[in-house]
């Protein structure tokens, strides 16, 4: 990992200045880098993590970055909250940054994206309190400006500054590669970069604790990801699990693949430090929106099976049917 880091400063400024299309170093960017970053992440914590690189789009990025995802959280630098290594512009330094997705922050407060950012890091660090030892909260400086190097600067949670010209070793690296994830999980646990539910929100957390309102925001963080919904729906389907009940055939064409998902793992039952369990055909249900309102309320049914033994609708439909 530490060789792949080193070559990306040493050749960036000068392949910048080429065409990005088939250029060797941009598909080490892509491809190599963040394959040895992968390597030491599942070594860590097993396979659940995504890593994806990226020199630029189409055009050199100013700040090129390798990013660790979290899938139960994003699966893309645009939206969510990562870990990320960012190489400033004058590839003099390096940040593994524990920090934030400014494209959609941006496209939701235009003007205003750049103290919003702030205002989640702070929530963010209030939330993960004391830091691993050598981890800082301290502002990053990436050499640059624009859109994303600024976000990227006002979106900095926590994490790690190096020097480039004496880059720690690769053991070194990798520890802080480790308490940087850690950080990234128990920050999820602990209500992530948003305002926890009320019981003004829903009625899901009525009168509930303040673990219980963070395993909720939880919930909605994993099935209200766009990537993660298209696809438990796709390969579960879109007739409701609970009750079978079908939107298109009594809705007509506007019900046509609508339903939705729902996630399965009772996550105040994973040990810290845990990557949620993401596969699409076992951790997740399709579900209409009453079976999914009842799953999420207290004390409701946590499986598949528990929700449909208590509901009626069989015999709700009897009735109206002899009426």
């Amino acid at each position: 990992m530490r060789t792949e880091l080193l070559r990306i400063a040493a050749d960036f400024t000068t392949e910048a200045a080429k065409n990005i299309v088939d250029n060797t170093l941009a598909a080490f960017v892509r491809h190599e880098a963040p394959s040895a970053v992968k390597a030491v992440v599942d070594s860590l914590f097993g396979s659940g993590f995504k890593v994806v690189g990226s020199p630029g789009q189409g055009n050199w990025a100013r700040i090129p970055w390798i990013a660790v995802f979290n899938p139960a959280i994003t699966t893309t630098a645009t939206r969510g909250y990562y870990a990320v290594y960012l190489f400033s512009a004058d590839m003099a330094r390096l940040y593994l940054s524990l920090n934030q997705g400014t494209t959609a922050i941006e496209q939701e407060f235009k003007s205003r994206y750049l103290p919003e950012l702030e205002r989640r890091a702070q929530l963010g660090n209030a939330r993960l309190g004391k830091l691993s030892v050598g981890m800082s909260n301290a502002a990053i400086e990436l050499a640059g400006s624009g859109t994303l190097p600024d976000g990227y600067e006002a979106g900095h949670v926590c994490g790690y500054s190096y020097d480039l010209a004496n880059l720690p070793s690769e053991a070194v690296l990798a520890r802080h590669l480790k308490e940087i994830l850690s950080s990234y999980l128990k920050l999820d646990t602990l209500g992530g970069l948003t305002d926890l539910p009320t019981a003004d929100d829903d009625d899901a957390v009525n009168g509930g604790s303040v673990e219980e309102r963070r395993i909720y925001r939880q919930h909605q963080s994993i099935e209200r990801n766009p990537s993660t919904s298209r696809k438990v729906k796709k390969a579960l389907g879109y007739v409701c699990q609970g009750c079978s009940f079908d939107f298109e055939k009594v809705y007509g064409k506007i019900g046509h693949q609508y339903i939705e998902a729902h996630h399965l793992i009772q996550l105040g039952t994973l040990p810290l430090n845990t990557v949620v369990p993401m596969n699409v055909k076992t951790d997740f249900a399709v579900l209409c929106a009453n079976c999914h309102r009842m799953m999420h309320r207290k004390n409701g049914p946590t499986t598949l099976a528990g929700l449909r033994a208590v509901h009626k609708l069989p015999a709700l439909l009897e009735l109206f049917n002899d009426k």
